[in-house]
């Protein structure tokens, strides 16, 4: 055996590989580490082939002594609690109020945790614009009933007696022109009178008795009783400046936003000063019906088909460690929608579908409206034949 390897001194394929043996070279050396490492990887790969064998015997012999257990049974899908995000609601969803015109607040008449019933004041605007469009209304209403009397009354009397005395006058002047006319007429018969003259004359009666005829007429319009289209236009016109003085006053009595239901001011937005109106971005004030506290949970596709009215549920809140308030479901939303509450949670979904769940709480007197809540839902246990 060579001091160098495991094969016998004579080997022509170490000696043809280079190995020198009794003086190794660089060539030597080299090749002596390779055959080294290969040594111990193949010794490496031995025992752990035989401690792999050995675990599987060992193994295979403690299962064959140790008896086998029933497999746990798990819940079955319809006994499995339903989890579900929630939010505290008071008896009514939160109302977001806007006024309906644009202006100025100038006070307000509430504080957020107030409470208040239906038509109770909530702020003011600045009126004093909406005040004038109700004169202006309110003038041009008076002018119209003013226009439709005077044509259902006629002409006063005092216009009627000037009428007559003009028709008086001019039907006097008519017949001295008459007379003239004739004496005129009866002169040119006889060549008395050059004929200028006398179609002079006749020019003056024919004018004197158009004259009398337009007095007449004048007077017999003033005595006449009004026509039904005049009266039926100056009675629209009346309509119309009746309806602009309604406008007018709607709109300013709606400068003062009021409560539409019975309830508690939750949030103001705004302060005295601050220009508001229906566009406004942020509701002016928010406020809901907290008479009785309930959770609407948003329970997922996957678990939607199994909720029923009834179920008891249990919500708990992260702000309230360890206390539990209990529940039932009252109320289900007949359709799937958009998801409107997110639980933060890490595995959470956001591009599902939900189902609204109103539950009715046993004791609320600590949660507040807006808070969100963690619920668990609890189907009936499933009845067993005798």
């Amino acid at each position: 055996m060579c001091g160098f390897c495991p094969l016998p001194t004579e080997c022509s394929a170490w000696s043809t590989a280079g190995f020198n043996h009794g003086r190794p070279g660089w060539w030597t050396r080299g090749a002596l580490r390779e055959f080294e490492v290969m040594r111990l990887t193949m010794m490496a790969i031995s025992l752990s082939a035989v401690l792999a064998v050995t675990y599987l015997l060992a193994a295979r012999n403690w299962r064959a002594a140790v008896p086998p257990r029933r497999a746990a049974q798990r819940p079955s899908a319809e006994r499995r609690a339903i989890y579900a995000p929630g939010r505290v609601e008071g008896r009514t969803r939160e109302v977001e109020l806007r006024p309906e015109l644009t202006g100025r607040i100038e006070q307000l008449y509430v504080h957020p945790g107030d409470l208040v019933s239906a038509g109770t004041p909530l702020l003011r605007l600045d009126a004093q614009p909406y005040q004038l469009e109700v004169d202006l209304a309110a003038a041009e209403l008076s002018l119209c009933e003013a226009r439709l009397d005077r044509l259902l009354k006629g002409a006063r009397q005092e216009e009627r007696d000037e009428l007559a005395a003009v028709l008086r006058a001019r039907l006097a002047a008519a017949r001295g022109m008459q007379h003239r006319w004739q004496r005129t007429k009866n002169l040119r018969e006889r060549d008395a009178v050059a004929q200028q003259e006398a179609d002079d004359v006749q020019a003056q009666y024919e004018t004197a008795l158009a004259e009398a005829e337009a007095a007449a007429a004048r007077r017999a319009l003033a005595e006449a009783p009004p026509r039904e289209d005049e009266v039926a236009m100056a009675e629209a016109e009346v309509a119309a400046a009746q309806a602009r003085l309604g406008q007018a006053r709607y709109r300013l009595h709606q400068t003062t936003l009021r409560a539409p239901i019975d309830g508690q001011v939750l949030h103001l937005e705004y302060q005295p000063g601050e220009l508001v109106g229906p566009h406004t971005a942020l509701p002016v004030v928010i406020m809901a019906d907290t008479s009785r506290l309930h959770v609407r949970a948003f329970v997922e596709e996957f678990d939607a088909p199994r909720i029923r009215i009834g179920m008891t549920a249990s919500c708990q809140a992260d702000g309230l460690p360890g206390k539990q308030f209990r529940g039932r479901v009252v109320r289900l939303s007949p359709r799937m929608g958009r998801k409107e509450s997110a639980s933060e949670q890490p595995a959470e979904y956001f591009d599902t579908r939900v189902r609204e769940v109103w539950i009715e709480l046993e004791d609320a007197d600590e949660l507040v409206v807006g808070l969100r809540v963690d619920v668990m839902l609890f189907p009936p246990e499933p009845a067993h034949p005798r």
